[in-house]
């Protein structure tokens, strides 16, 4: 009898034993696994910190030019037709896409006549209505024939119709040579908010100026680049990301020899990407400075003023 009992107390430490690895064991492969992930994840961190390579291309304050904004719609047409290309097209200058729009008769009395509308959207996020001083319109196009002018106007949200008045040119322009390609800009000088809706919404129309009969001949444009930028006082920087990740700028520091401050960002800049960040909250020094930006990942850019 003493015997069994001996064995029943071997047995039960034994089992004691067995149920304590068992229990041990998932604690073991969570501990291990989070070694793992956690290594695996400082590998990938300082892989990715290695790749970033971001540059301070340019920093400004006052009387900058924003980047331009484009149409991401294609262009309505009141008279006349589309013959060829996309508004993505119109995107960029010079790079060999174009869109073509051709006149066609307007209604009693017929006239050969070409309006495009297209419509833009200012970032008023990044560009503050109260900091915007003029707004630009810039258009490179080319006509099949020499015969008329081009106009550029914007919908007037006061006037509640189309129309140029106040801007710094409303003489059109005009091609000396058929199918040469020509830049036409107008700036809306201090008349610009009465042709820039509060969201920031402005429309642009492109028309021709003489009207011809029906004998006539139908012209053909073609647009090359129509975009919209703005002026204003802020502070702008600019960065290249050179590399294949996207980064994220996460603060600013402005240094001279008697100022030395830090800001808070919060910036993403795509791979490849050239992008600019403005700040309505950042004053320049007037002479020479220093800006350091710092991403996510701990990488730190410098941009020098002299």
């Amino acid at each position: 009898m003493e015997a069994i009992i001996k064995r029943l107390k071997r047995d039960r430490r034994g089992v004691s034993n067995v149920i304590v690895v068992m229990l041990s064991l998932p604690l073991i492969v969570i501990i291990v696994a989070n070694v793992v992930l956690w290594s695996y994840q400082m590998n990938q961190f300082d892989w990715e910190k290695m790749q970033e390579k971001i540059e301070i291309a340019d920093a400004k304050s006052g009387g900058s030019f924003s980047s331009w904004f484009v149409t991401q719609t294609e262009y309505s047409i009141n008279i006349g037709s589309r013959v060829s290309g996309f508004y993505t097209d119109t995107h960029s200058a010079e790079d060999g896409f174009w869109e073509t729009f051709q006149e066609e008769l307007s209604p009693a009395p017929s006239r050969y006549r070409l309006f495009i509308n297209g419509s833009f959207a200012i970032n008023i996020g990044s560009y503050p209505l109260n900091n915007i001083q003029t707004v630009e319109i810039s258009l490179r196009y080319n006509a099949s024939d020499t015969g008329e002018k081009w106009y550029l106007k914007a919908y007037n949200w006061t006037a509640q119709a189309y129309s140029d008045n106040g801007f710094n040119n409303a003489s059109g322009s005009q091609p000396s040579t058929p199918s040469a390609w020509i830049y036409y800009a107008v700036n809306l000088t201090d008349h610009w908010r009465s042709y820039v809706r509060d969201d920031g919404l402005i429309y642009v129309q492109i028309h021709d100026g003489t009207p011809e009969p029906p004998s006539g001949t139908k012209t053909k444009i073609s647009i090359d680049f129509l975009g919209v930028r703005v002026k204003g006082n802020w502070t702008s920087f600019t960065f290249n990301n050179e590399c294949p990740l996207t980064v994220h700028i996460v603060s600013l520091w402005i240094v001279n020899s008697t100022y030395h401050k830090r800001y808070d960002a919060n910036f993403f800049i795509n791979s490849g990407e050239n992008a600019t960040y403005i700040r309505t909250d950042i004053s320049l020094p007037a002479d020479s400075f220093l800006v350091k930006s710092i991403t996510e990942r701990g990488n730190t850019a410098v941009f020098a003023s002299h």
